[in-house]
């Protein structure tokens, strides 16, 4: 079952992706740095990314994902619309990390997949 999913917007494409902080709770303690959290992701084609995030604070805390994301945006050429589901996943090899599964503004793909998994 996916954790999180979400349609990518103008500000995820040109500058960072911000998640609610509850979509990631389950980061271990090892993935915590100074200033915030390391979140290893691994993409359809095995490449693990790793991201550096932040922690924004206020009534509604954000996780913002400042380095990495940008990278990954220019190497899967994502638009504005464009879905990204992350599903946790522990690995023996390469420990905890997140799946990210990208599905380029296509509604009907995407559809299929939530039926499928009943996100």
């Amino acid at each position: 079952m996916a954790s999180f999913f979400k349609v990518l917007t103008k500000i995820d494409i040109e500058r960072t992706l911000s998640l609610p902080d509850s979509c990631l709770q389950a980061l271990q303690q090892s993935q915590r740095s100074h200033g915030g959290k390391k979140l290893k992701v691994k993409d359809d084609v095995g490449i693990l990314w790793n991201f550096h995030c932040t922690i924004r604070s206020g009534v509604a805390p954000k996780l913002d994902i400042v380095s990495g994301w940008i990278q990954f945006v220019r190497f899967k050429q994502l638009n504005t619309g464009d879905v990204i589901v992350l599903n946790k996943d522990d690995d023996t090899l390469t420990g905890p990390h997140y799946k990210i599964e990208v599905f380029k503004g296509d509604a009907d793909g995407y559809s299929s997949f939530v039926h499928k998994n009943e996100i």
